[in-house]
């Protein structure tokens, strides 16, 4: 059996060539296949309005299932959403809950302040 040192140039270029190929491979997957460990994306904003209803945009990647407040809202084929909420005059928590097919769910909450004679929105994502 020959050791290592004893080798020639050819095994070395056919060694270090499948090295290359398979880590190229294995971090060409992992960048694909990334979503599996981050789960849902979700990012919303509040459209402010003078009214005290108040629209919810967004986009919610990978998921299958969103909902807002407990309720079920739906998702074009992008991930996008738009929906309408009424707002009481003083402090509210919006909370924004999706999954994606694996299980994995992810919550986001909006903290708003409505000020009724204002026609004003606060408002503080977490």
């Amino acid at each position: 059996m020959q050791s290592i040192k004893d080798k020639n140039i050819k095994w070395w270029l056919g060694t270090m060539s499948c090295v290359v190929l398979f880590s190229t491979i294995g971090i060409f997957a992992l960048m694909k296949m990334s979503f599996l460990l981050k789960g849902v994306q979700v990012e919303a904003a509040i459209e402010r309005s003078g009214t005290a209803i108040t629209y919810i945009t967004g986009k919610a990647e990978h998921a299958t299932h969103i909902s807002l407040n407990g309720r079920e809202i739906y998702i074009d084929k992008d991930g996008s959403f738009r929906e309408s909420i009424a707002l009481i005059p003083g402090f509210s928590v919006i909370t924004i809950n999706t999954e994606d097919k694996f299980g994995k769910s992810k919550e986001k909450k909006f903290q708003l302040v409505y000020k009724e004679s204002a026609g004003t929105v606060a408002f503080n994502s977490k």
